[in-house]
């Protein structure tokens, strides 16, 4: 994924250099994609794929669409799973290339190009099929949409709006894309002159109606997806610094230390900006990763990549701005990008320790095959998100749900099992639930054997199987 320093970028040649970064680094994730197994999230999401609707309960749809989509033109296989994840990105990049030149010439488009070619979070983290994939692209599309509304005409109010309710479709952070856009056009003469217009409005009621499937979808189902996310990061409420230290030492590490530093300033004095389009980049930067690094101090459930929106909104008004530290930023991103495809290299030749039961991908096959030889015709059956995911996509196809918790196939439209039909549930050591939570849950459970799935000597993980019954309610 090398590519060069952004002093190199001459002022005239900002675009094109930015084409070839973008598609070399396109190539390169479009590898990587290939050859690597879904990660746990992934997973999960492919079954997603299998049964689309308008909302899940984790998150809203557009990775199940998206993933859908390339996996319905390239198989079911990791690439197709990615596919549509690889394009957005690229995209992504393109936009802020495009975003960085109106703000700061045309030196700035490469510059931007290469700063998120080299951060890992946009880089590496851009060969997964996460919502963040969609996001992302709909993030820095509104914002580029919204500086040609207010550089060129009001109708790309009508292409920001649009690209806010595919945000709205993708995770529910675009709550605060809104909220930032809205706040800079209020605090901007130009902005102001703007929203005197029907324009922004109808942007809007764009935005609204593209968002209005997940929305509706979440009101029929009682709001599970909010509901789920206020308390998976949100409902902290003792400070911790080590939580704090964590988050903070994670961000650098996904956007790469110096490329973090140098982002800082130019994202913080942007907030004083007079010109709407430059505030509200500056508004949907610092002001995120803050919000969200609070939300780590604060609960346990919240992640360090959560605030990378900030961060790309970050990156954009360094390379607009310029800085001593742009070459230093790009290569250290780069030797970080390096070290990590050097470790996924030596993967394939020295096997790494697990990561850990369910982070793991390894091994699932394996116990998928020894489940099917322990099932005599039962169903196979999962009670957690981690093994469900993982085992349907080792299966080609949706295992039953037996959790306890609510999760995506809680919802689905199809009942999960028939009522009565004898089931094989797949519980894995160190994950939640085990035996005696099932019991509850499911009546008696006959010991059907276990199996441990190792790498050439590493144990991965050990699951137990055990025969049931499906319950006579239907599904859970």
């Amino acid at each position: 994924m090398a590519a060069p320093a952004p002093a190199a970028a001459p002022a005239d040649g900002g675009a094109r250099l930015a084409s070839v970064v973008i598609l070399v680094g396109l190539a390169a994730r479009a590898a990587l994609a290939a050859a690597l197994p879904p990660v746990t999230d992934e997973a999960y999401y492919a079954d997603w794929a299998r049964h689309l609707a308008a909302g899940y309960y984790d998150h809203p749809p557009a990775v199940a669409w998206l993933a859908r989509a390339g996996m319905e033109l390239l198989g079911w296989n990791p690439l197709g799973l990615r596919f549509g994840s690889l394009l957005l990105q690229a995209a992504t990049v393109a936009m802020a290339a495009s975003l960085a030149r109106a703000l700061g010439g045309g030196r700035a488009a490469a510059t931007a190009a290469v700063l998120l070619t080299a951060a890992p979070v946009f880089s590496l983290g851009a060969a997964l099929a996460t919502p963040d994939a969609p996001l992302a692209f709909a993030w820095i599309g509104a914002l580029w949409a919204l500086e040609r509304a207010l550089s060129r005409s009001p109708g790309w109010f009508l292409a920001a709006g649009a690209f806010l309710g595919l945000a709205a479709l993708s995770k529910l952070t675009a709550g605060l894309l809104a909220v930032a856009i809205l706040a800079a056009l209020v605090l901007a003469d130009d902005g102001r002159r703007a929203l005197a217009t029907p324009w922004p409005w109808a942007g809007a009621a764009l935005a609204a109606a593209a968002a209005s499937p997940m929305l509706l979808w979440n009101a029929a189902h009682g709001w599970p997806a909010f509901a789920y996310q206020a308390r998976h990061g949100l409902a902290g409420r003792a400070f911790s610094v080590a939580r704090l230290g964590a988050s903070l030492g994670a961000q650098a590490a996904y956007l790469s230390p110096l490329l973090l530093l140098a982002a800082v300033p130019p994202a913080a004095a942007a907030l004083r900006a007079r010109e709407a389009a430059r505030r509200a980049v500056a508004f949907t930067a610092l002001p995120v990763v803050v919000f969200f690094t609070a939300s780590a101090s604060l609960t346990p459930g919240a992640l360090p990549h959560w605030p990378a929106p900030g961060w790309l909104s970050a990156v954009v008004l360094l390379a607009a701005a310029g800085s001593r530290w742009l070459r230093a930023a790009a290569w250290t991103g780069f030797a970080m990008l390096a070290a990590g495809l050097v470790a996924l290299a030596a993967a394939r030749l020295v096997p790494l320790p697990a990561l850990g039961p369910g982070d793991d991908p390894r091994g699932w096959s394996g116990a998928l095959a020894a489940a099917r030889a322990a099932a005599g015709g039962a169903r196979i059956a999962a009670p957690h998100w981690i093994s469900y995911g993982q085992l349907s996509w080792a299966a080609g196809e949706s295992v039953a749900w037996v959790g306890d918790r609510a999760a995506a196939p809680t919802f689905y439209g199809e009942a999960s099992f028939t009522p009565g039909e004898p089931l094989l549930v797949v519980t894995v050591d160190r994950i939640a639930p085990q035996r005696e939570a099932l019991e509850a849950r499911l009546g008696p459970l006959e010991p059907a054997g276990w199996f441990t799935a190792t790498d050439r000597g590493v144990e991965i993980r050990t699951v137990r199987f055990w025969r049931a019954r499906a319950p006579a309610a239907g599904r859970p």
